[in-house]
């Protein structure tokens, strides 16, 4: 049998004359969803190499990634031929509005993509074998597995298509914009530091409030007024943003202070830069708030509330029985509130 296959394979005049040929067909135990398209083949060279059994090209047997795009995509050429001949081969159902359903493996890695970023989910969500064979069975025999590395990357280019988009959309507008902007640390203790800029304007057409995260990046120390300067500039040369920006949002930190001053300097704002620098209203209420918070006697009532709540939650099982059927008999939450916050 391997002898007949490997003379009727060989007639089929793959490859120069010169070229090593099939010496031997063998059967293998590898992934089944990729090698049944593919025979395992020892070459005269005594190399194994993969032969497409429906156009007979040799492939490394190296990369499952490539033997699969090599059907899939397709890049075999008696697949193209095959659907280029009968144009509804990929049509399996009826859609929803009553119209042949036609399956695009690119479409749906592009909505998987989307679906990661919205959610904000693992780039391996979808790369485990049990998740491949549960939509093969049940919804798409033609579904193909989708690896995290194929994920990423569609996710990149949905970020550049959209990235690009803003660009585009702030070329032609014809207003001003205000950002505002902070340094955000990682939670848990994590190292790292990230800027976060976002754009707020005026849809002249419509007089809608408009909003977009326009930058979230890294931002390591010293968060410097130099290094806050160079990071909005880039930010700005990036979006096109150098003359329509109005005023920009920052706390009351010192260091935003000195960079606000060098990109007066930089780009000479409307209305002299008389509302350039806009300084965070929320920021400055949080301040008084935190001052107020130092008088002694709010010591004193934070204690008493602290031994208050031990009492009802720390103390006999029905002490708290009691308190879980006053909320129930005036219908609220049985809550338990932290034990201390700053304010």
């Amino acid at each position: 049998m391997a002898s007949e296959s490997a003379s009727a394979s060989t007639a089929t005049g793959v490859g120069s004359t010169s070229a090593p040929t099939i010496r031997e067909i063998i059967a293998t135990n590898r992934n089944p969803q990729i090698w049944k398209d593919f025979n395992l083949c020892i070459m005269t060279d005594n190399s194994q190499k993969a032969q497409c059994k429906h156009c007979f090209y040799f492939l490394s047997v190296g990369s499952n990634a490539t033997l699969r795009n090599h059907i899939s995509h397709p890049h075999c050429e008696a697949k193209k031929a095959q659907q280029n001949q009968n144009p509804k081969a990929g049509q399996t159902s009826m859609a929803r509005d009553g119209s042949v359903f036609r399956y695009d493996p690119d479409y749906l890695r592009e909505q998987f993509a989307g679906l990661v970023i919205q959610r904000a989910l693992p780039f391996n969500h979808f790369d485990h074998e049990q998740t491949t064979r549960v939509f093969q069975n049940t919804m798409q025999p033609r579904y193909t597995h989708v690896s995290r590395s194929t994920l990423k990357r569609n996710a990149i280019k949905l970020w550049l298509a959209a990235k690009q988009e803003i660009i585009d959309r702030f070329g032609n507008i014809n207003a001003c914009v205000n950002l505002t902007t902070d340094v955000w640390s990682a939670p848990h203790g994590l190292p790292g530091s990230y800027m976060c800029v976002t754009t707020h304007w005026i849809e002249p057409d419509t007089w809608q409030m408009m909003k977009r995260v326009i930058s979230f990046e890294e931002f390591p120390s010293p968060h410097t007024g130099v290094a806050l300067f160079k990071m909005l500039t880039k930010v700005l040369t990036n979006f096109n943003l150098e003359d329509k920006v109005m005023s920009i949002t920052l706390d009351n930190a010192s260091n935003n202070t000195s960079a606000m001053d060098k990109l007066k300097l930089k780009y000479e704002p409307p209305m002299e830069g008389r509302f350039y620098h806009s300084r965070c209203v929320a920021h400055i209420i949080n301040l008084v708030v935190q001052a107020g918070l130092e008088v002694p006697a709010i010591d004193a009532i934070r204690e008493s509330f602290k031994t208050m709540l031990k009492d009802i939650f720390k103390s006999s099982a029905k002490t708290r029985q009691r308190y879980v059927k006053i909320c129930k008999d005036a219908e609220k939450p049985c809550l338990r509130p932290n034990w201390d916050v700053p304010t």
